[in-house]
């Protein structure tokens, strides 16, 4: 079995990973993330530059990055910078449809792959008080659109089209059938 690292140290990552089985190092890349004027490139360039960030140390390794943006209308919603805009955030979603993607990078001596998928999203329509108490439970500061499907947010949303796991951040089926491609 080859040495896998996941370069990110998101919370949900790690325990995707961990529930598949896959024994792993954290070593999160330190890059900037930026945003493009497409969503779905914004997800993949992100994705790559941080795997190869890590990478380009860890040649010996396999590598996995990912990416997760939130976007309506064209609009990238990012990790919000503070509760102010954590709420503005919460309230342009309120009651509409959405999309996410989660782009993932894996690297490794075996290939280098680069994906993505997109589910749409719902979220139920919200009162300021709503936004205001689960602003306060500080969990949408560091998740993308302001919300953690996995967390206290899930009951925030009406309804998911596609993939779970694509909204938490690691879509799940194809990543697992590459990692075992190349770490076997």
């Amino acid at each position: 079995m080859r040495f896998l690292i996941l370069a990110s140290e998101s919370k949900r990552r790690v325990d995707i990973l961990r529930m598949l089985g896959f024994q792993f190092s954290v070593i999160p890349s330190r890059i900037k993330e930026e945003t493009l004027k497409d969503p779905v490139l914004t997800a993949r360039f992100n994705a790559k530059r941080k795997a190869l960030s890590v990478w380009k140390e860890y040649k010996f390794a396999t590598v996995l990055a990912a990416d997760t943006v939130v976007y309506l209308d064209g609009k990238v919603y990012g990790k919000p910078r503070d509760e102010e805009e954590a709420k503005r955030f919460l309230l342009e979603l309120s009651g509409r449809w959405h999309r996410v993607v989660s782009a993932v990078c894996i690297l490794s001596q075996k290939g280098r792959y680069l994906f993505h998928k997109t589910a749409s999203v719902k979220m139920r329509e919200l009162t300021k008080q709503e936004i205001e108490e689960y602003v306060k439970t500080g969990e949408p500061l560091d998740k993308a659109g302001a919300y953690a499907i996995q967390g206290f947010g899930a009951a925030l949303v009406e309804s998911i089209r596609g993939d779970f796991y694509t909204v938490m951040g690691l879509p799940i089926s194809e990543t697992y059938w590459i990692l075992k491609k190349v770490l076997d």
